[in-house]
């Protein structure tokens, strides 16, 4: 989504999900191609084979794991792939364990679910850490899935191999315990790539889950293009759910998927090197902030801002600052800026702010957020 502040007071979102690229020319190219050669008929449930089979092997020559095309799913967006799961791995009483903060579509899509969820609190002070200790403590036999989000939304935090490892040696303690790996921004990262859970020694084949897809890495949010994948008998359990449901992801937009994996680094390189630069222009504004604590995001395009030091403050006009909803409206009513909740991640006093939007924006927007705490008293 782009933005205009050719007007001074124009308004300024950075709670968005989406980066303001364009999509990528050659996704665009092949979904007008598929549509003028007419495909615009029914497709497989489970997804066009050629590509199912490119993100096969997109494994294959990154980490060396192989996947059998039996075993991807493409779903219309990686939320149908979550749903997809939760129907068919939850039963009543079963319980998800989500690392807060976190993403809260995962609350969202566990409403129409069997499921209900369980907490596992990470925190600014440990770097996100999950520890082995942490998490043994929270599971039990009811523990059913555990969310993994690789990198973190909104924290931007990367697990590395070591990490996982220490996490599923307590994960294969539980074996009624499924892992979903959340995967959706494993392209933008600004330093060591992500390493995808199916690489892990120890992630149980049999209970081991990736969800992704193509809105965040390639600006293609609108597109709803997502993909699963997963042990194939569990698959065709989704596939079969997802037939009965929602049919298939119509062809052409698979056609562009499959241009957009083939064409990956033309789309995802130019991107990133805007997203560097992105992330260090936000840094030093922050920094330039008084009390305004952060994590260094190693993946996707999000700080997560502690702003616990403003509450209890009173604005210009005699309000005082009693919560983190109270901070964010102050913002938006009187500087014209949207910061997404910390409330909504599980981390009130907190928000997360995206750097993926245009630079003079972002300039804009950090301007405006220094002056609005700085007439805070």
């Amino acid at each position: 989504m782009k933005q205009s502040i050719s007007n001074p007071k124009a308004y300024i979102t950075l709670a968005t999900g989406s980066s303001y690229f364009d999509s990528p020319d050659a996704a665009i190219d092949a979904a007008i191609a598929a549509l003028k050669a007419g495909k615009t008929y029914y497709g497989p449930a489970e997804g066009l084979e050629a590509l199912r089979q490119a993100v096969a092997n997109r494994y294959d020559s990154e980490q060396g794991i192989t996947i059998l095309p039996e075993q991807v799913l493409i779903t219309p967006g990686s939320k149908q792939a979550l749903f997809n799961l939760f129907t068919v791995l939850l039963r009543a009483g079963d319980e998800v364990v989500i690392p807060a903060p976190a993403w809260f579509g995962f609350q969202e899509l566990l409403k129409y679910s069997k499921g209900k969820s369980v907490t596992l609190q990470t925190h600014l002070a440990e770097g996100y850490a999950i520890t082995p200790d942490a998490l043994c403590r929270t599971l039990n036999e009811r523990s059913r899935i555990l969310i993994l989000t690789n990198p973190g939304n909104p924290t931007g935090r990367v697990y590395r191999k070591a990490e996982l490892e220490a996490l599923l040696e307590v994960v294969n303690e539980f074996p009624d315990l499924y892992v979903i790996s959340d995967e959706i921004y494993d392209f933008v990262t600004y330093g060591q790539p992500v390493t995808s859970i199916f690489s892990c020694e120890r992630a149980p084949a049999e209970r081991t889950f990736v969800v992704n897809g193509f809105s965040k890495s390639f600006a293609m949010s609108g597109w709803r293009l997502g993909y699963l994948a997963g042990p194939q008998e569990l698959i065709k359990q989704c596939i079969d759910f997802q037939s009965a449901t929602l049919a298939g992801v119509s062809v052409f937009l698979q056609d562009a998927a499959l241009a957009t994996l083939q064409n990956r680094d033309k789309a995802l390189l130019p991107m990133l090197d805007v997203l560097q630069a992105h992330r260090g222009l936000m840094r030093q504004g922050l920094d330039a902030i008084p009390e305004v604590r952060y994590y260094l995001p190693d993946g996707a395009y999000y700080f997560f801002l502690d702003f616990s030091y403003y509450i209890g403050r009173t604005t210009p006009d005699g309000e005082t600052i009693s919560t983190s909803m109270d901070l964010f409206r102050y913002l938006r009513e009187q500087y014209n800026l949207e910061l997404a909740p910390g409330d909504n991640f599980g981390a009130p006093g907190y928000a997360r702010m995206s750097f993926a939007v245009e630079k003079s924006v972002l300039q804009q927007a950090l301007q405006r957020l220094k002056e609005a705490l700085a007439r805070l008293r």
